[in-house]
């Protein structure tokens, strides 16, 4: 973890996931449930919100290649950046409206911290799949392969940091 200078603290949602966005007739967006706002690791909302993401796409998968080159594609970056529009084309409509998604995601969370090494990222996704395929197990053990799947391929990634 010597490539992060300095955590930096913020105030954050802590449960930001898209349960927690409403969006009214005039499309804005407005965010509920704050029963866990308080200090957190700045980028926490974003790394919950692209979790999110693959949370649901884990229910509706039905196409596990689409998913496994997703999964690569969100590792195969250095810096936290938006994707450029051939990564973020797919066969599969869901894993392409994921990625384009996931990589507006980092682009606003790159612009709003200033973070730009994505190993800090991917270290917090990699915690937040762990959390997740534990709190599965406990209801349904088989549904935690997909996070535990992710979580293995970003500690290969962080391991292989330096190799293309």
């Amino acid at each position: 973890m010597s490539f992060v200078k300095k955590t930096r603290i913020s105030i954050t949602h802590g449960d930001l996931h898209g349960d927690n966005l409403l969006v009214d007739s005039q499309k804005n967006v407005w965010v509920i449930d704050f029963e866990r706002c308080g200090e957190g690791h700045i980028l926490q909302d974003f790394i919950e919100l692209e979790a999110d993401i693959f949370n649901r796409l884990e229910e509706h998968n039905d196409n596990f290649s689409a998913y496994l080159k997703m999964c690569i594609t969100i590792l195969k970056q250095k810096q936290i950046q938006e994707f450029e529009p051939a990564e973020t084309e797919s066969k599969n409509p869901r894993i392409e409206k994921a990625l384009k998604t996931i990589s507006k995601l980092r682009s606003l969370a790159r612009q709003h911290t200033k973070i730009t090494d994505a190993r800090e990222y991917l270290y917090g996704l990699l915690f937040n799949m762990m959390f997740r395929a534990a709190m599965i197990h406990k209801t349904n053990p088989q549904k935690n392969k997909l996070p535990l799947l992710l979580a293995s391929l970003i500690c290969d990634r962080l391991d292989h940091w330096e190799e293309p």
